[in-house]
């Protein structure tokens, strides 16, 4: 899904329109630059990745197309991880606590960062070391999160994706959403009740097998209309 400033389209008439990316050579260079940054930030933090992406937009014209196909790549093809030595909540308990007995200034914090990684690597028979808490005290926060693994797409498939969501958006706006079905055999039918009912969607049918169905489905936006 993609927010909604992020969402293109356009008018014909009453009609919306999605506006989505056709298969050439200029957005399958876009979405081969989005996929080759995303596999050198391996080992990056959320911060720095923002930071890269940034770069990448530029100042052109389609710097929502590149922001759109990074979001994708960000929410769907990626994974952000917290890395620390111990929960980092954890951590900061067990140095302030340690910091609160000495008076507060920078000697006495680089002292609680040695001693608390001397007890935790003693508990844990590992080598823990003050560097490595310092970097986990607030690695919780989003900006500091690891990105630990990338799943690289194809070009073709992030631009199918992006288009895809490009639809979802539509949708996810929408109150209402009308379909009229007809002309198919009673296990198509079924199939498409089967999923109304599945994914437990409010709607109202009316019409029969023989000339076809008018499906009224409430859209996601109908609970704030």
């Amino acid at each position: 899904m993609l927010p909604t400033p992020l969402l293109l389209h356009r008018y014909t008439g009453e009609e919306l329109v999605p506006r989505r990316l056709p298969i050439n050579r200029s957005t399958l260079g876009m979405a081969t630059d989005a996929i080759v940054l995303f596999l050198t930030l391996q080992g990056k933090t959320q911060g720095e990745v923002d930071e890269a992406l940034r770069t990448l937009e530029g100042e052109g014209t389609d710097y929502r197309i590149r922001r759109g196909l990074a979001h994708i790549l960000e929410k769907q093809f990626s994974t952000f991880e917290v890395r620390s030595p111990i929960e980092p909540v954890d951590l900061r308990e067990r140095l302030f606590s340690h910091a609160a007995l000495d008076v507060p200034g920078p000697e006495n914090s680089e002292a609680a960062l040695r001693a608390v990684a001397q007890a935790l690597t003693e508990e844990r028979s590992e080598v823990i070391t003050a560097e490595m808490l310092r970097a986990g005290l607030y690695a919780d926060l989003a900006k500091n999160k690891v990105l630990t693994h990338f799943e690289e797409p194809t070009p073709e498939a992030l631009l199918h994706r992006y288009n895809l969501a490009q639809v979802q958006g539509v949708f996810y706006r929408a109150t209402e959403i009308v379909i009229h079905a007809y002309r198919n055999d009673p296990g198509e039918y079924k199939l498409l009740f089967r999923y109304l009912k599945l994914f437990q969607l409010l709607a109202t049918i009316e019409g029969d097998v023989e000339t076809g169905f008018t499906i009224r489905i409430d859209g996601p936006a109908s609970l704030f209309s």
